[in-house]
C-alpha cells in the first residue's frame, strides 16, 4: 500500500501568500519512496466539500505542482499570491496518474481561510 506523507495545512489568512507544501509518496509497507517518473499530479481545492466549485486547479503540466525528485516521491504545490478566496472552509485532495495510466486519490483533508 502506498501512502503520501505532507505537513497538515494550517489555517492560511485571506491576502497572504499560501505558502508551498511539499509532499513525499512512499510506499508504507517498505518505507521506500515511490518513484512518480513520468507521473502527473494534481491538487484540487474545492469550497465547502469535495463537490463545491473549485478555487484552484494545480498540477504539474507547469501549473503550479513541481515534481522535485521523482525518483524519491518528493513533490510540491508551489507558493501563490495573494489568497483571494472566500472567508471559509476548503476541501482539497491529491491524485496521481502514472504512466501506466493508473490513477489514484491518495490524500484528502481541509484548510480554513481566516479573514486578514
Amino acid at each position: 500500500m502506498a501512502s503520501i506523507l505532507n505537513h497538515k495545512l494550517n489555517d492560511r489568512i485571506k491576502g497572504d501568500t499560501f505558502s508551498s507544501v511539499q509532499f513525499e509518496y512512499i510506499d508504507s509497507d517498505t518505507n521506500n519512496p515511490v518513484d512518480l517518473t513520468g507521473a502527473f499530479i494534481e491538487i484540487d481545492f474545492m469550497y465547502k466539500c469535495k463537490t463545491g466549485t473549485k478555487v484552484l486547479e494545480a498540477n504539474s503540466n507547469s501549473n503550479g505542482v513541481d515534481i522535485v525528485d521523482s525518483l524519491n516521491g518528493i513533490f510540491l504545490l508551489e507558493a501563490f499570491t495573494p489568497i483571494t478566496w472566500s472567508v471559509g472552509s476548503y476541501f482539497w485532495d491529491v491524485k496521481v496518474t502514472f504512466a501506466d495510466g493508473t490513477k489514484k486519490t491518495y490524500i484528502q483533508g481541509t484548510v480554513k481561510i481566516l479573514q486578514d
